[in-house]
């Protein structure tokens, strides 16, 4: 989705919420942290700029967790023989 589609469907969307709630929720979501009202498409940015850091987070605990597996997966190291030292 270009960031004009996703400027509209959010658009839609505050609309939708601040007629339910009888308030406009601009400025509400959790990616209006990110936003820049000066942006052209202000919503858009704000919402991939918020979920482009929790992908990252989630990308990175799915190699942690990859990491984990593999390293389960190697056979531990066997002790050496006593006939090897002598």
């Amino acid at each position: 989705m270009d960031k004009a589609e996703r400027q509209s469907a959010l658009d839609v969307q505050k609309w939708i919420d601040s007629e339910q709630k009888g308030y406009d929720c601009c400025g509400s979501y959790d990616f209006c942290a990110k936003c820049d009202k000066q942006a052209e498409y202000p919503c858009a940015v704000a919402y991939d700029a918020f979920n482009a850091k929790a992908e990252k987070a989630v990308a990175k605990k799915a190699a942690a967790k990859a990491e984990v597996k593999t390293a389960e997966k190697k056979p531990a190291a066997k002790k050496a023989s006593k006939k090897a030292s002598k």
